[in-house]
């Protein structure tokens, strides 16, 4: 008999598949909907986003000419011209360290840790603080995503 890839045995493996690749918000919805043990997939979640802090402040503290991934290079410039023109992230940009926490924070594509790690660098925070403000945006942002999770969830169960 075949096991079901959604069977017990394979939560944490989806959970850091979907939390890699699609981000904290993806894999918090995901164990939210499959009933999670969240006091587990919280810490798991939030030390996932840590983990990522040290490897993207790596790339970045490169000079752009020398980023080893062309991706972040692209990324890095794209939000710097986004800084300057669009109004919304001209208004988080404003915001120093609450910017940080809430491009961290948001669960919309495009913001998470990588944006908030390069907006940390742009803005020129040190290690330790911008680390700081990014994991307090983790935190933040698992908990809008459960908030809006339930509330999405107990809406659908009116009808």
């Amino acid at each position: 008999m075949m096991e079901s890839l959604f069977s017990p045995g394979n939560h944490l493996l989806i959970f850091t598949a979907l939390h890699f690749a699609f981000g904290r918000t993806v894999s918090m919805v995901y164990a939210i909907l499959y009933h999670l043990p969240l006091p587990y997939y919280i810490p798991l979640a939030l030390g996932y986003d840590l983990a990522q802090i040290p490897i993207y402040g790596f790339i970045l503290e490169r000079s752009p000419e020398k980023f080893p991934f062309w991706w972040t290079r692209k990324r890095v410039e794209r939000m710097q011209m986004r800084m300057q023109e669009k109004g919304f992230l001209r208004l988080i940009s404003s915001m120093g360290n609450a910017g940080v926490i809430l491009i961290s924070a948001l669960p919309i594509k495009g913001f998470g840790i990588l944006s908030g790690s390069i907006f940390s660098f742009l803005i020129g925070q040190k290690r330790f603080e911008g680390t700081l403000l990014l994991m307090v945006g983790s935190l933040l942002g698992i908990a809008i995503v459960f908030g809006l999770t339930t509330g999405v969830l107990q809406i659908i169960s009116l009808f």
